[in-house]
């Protein structure tokens, strides 16, 4: 009896240690003191996510073609003499830390829905793929004030040569950010980088928001033209 009952107690304490372990996995749980900006840690704490699944339940804003009358429209295209196929591959495979890395704009760090994990900015070596929700510290006013942002890459589709990111339901700002590939007839690719964004404020969506997002948005293509011209 007593052989009985020690193996159900041990039983009993596996099971236990088994679900501590499990509680405390790094993948399950944000570990927010390896995220450096401290609006990007105010950003989550506001979001009151913590967990793997916090973060699976997070929803976006995306822009809707039914109501566009309600959003404004920003649109950016640069041109880089390149074939579409190459620029593509680069936008596609070029790293979280490498795109959003300047002196605006740093790359905080994400959560995989898709591998249902957080990534940080030391080890953001793998490319953006769709279900990546992206953290990232925007500077503003050379550094007077710093804003947390995120967003989700909801579509990477290489047929139209588009990708695809959404602001999340509960940020500032809601809205969908398209960059489109078109290859012209010298050979060379026209990037189009449209943005249809809308928020509570009438102010900050006409005076504040071209601003700053015209040097946001030309950071991040900056930082991968600049990858196609070196030849990396």
């Amino acid at each position: 009896m007593k052989g009985k009952s020690g193996r159900i107690i041990l039983m009993m304490l596996l099971v236990g240690m088994g679900v501590v372990s499990r509680a405390q996995a790094p993948s399950e749980r944000l570990d927010i003191d390896r995220i450096p900006q401290r609006a990007v840690r105010d950003l989550v704490r506001k979001e009151k996510v913590s967990t793997a699944n916090d973060f699976q339940k997070i929803a976006t804003a995306c822009y809707s073609v039914d109501d566009s009358s309600s959003y404004q429209t920003n649109l950016k295209t640069y041109t880089v003499k390149e074939k579409i196929g190459k620029v593509w591959e680069k936008y596609t495979n070029l790293s979280p830390r490498k795109a959003w890395s300047g002196r605006t704009v740093k790359f905080g760090f994400l959560f995989s829905k898709l591998q249902n994990r957080f990534v940080y900015a030391e080890e953001a070596d793998e490319p953006i793929r769709v279900g990546n929700i992206i953290y990232v510290n925007l500077r503003l006013l050379k550094g007077i004030k710093n804003l947390g942002v995120a967003f989700e890459v909801t579509k990477l589709d290489e047929a139209s040569k588009t990708i695809c990111f959404c602001y999340l339901e509960d940020g500032i700002s809601t809205g969908s950010q398209e960059i489109s590939f078109t290859e012209l007839s010298n050979g060379n690719t026209k990037i189009s980088h449209l943005t249809h964004y809308r928020s509570h404020s009438a102010f900050r969506d006409r005076e504040l928001y071209p601003i700053f997002h015209s040097k946001f948005v030309g950071e991040f293509h900056h930082n991968i033209l600049h990858q196609i011209d070196k030849g990396v």
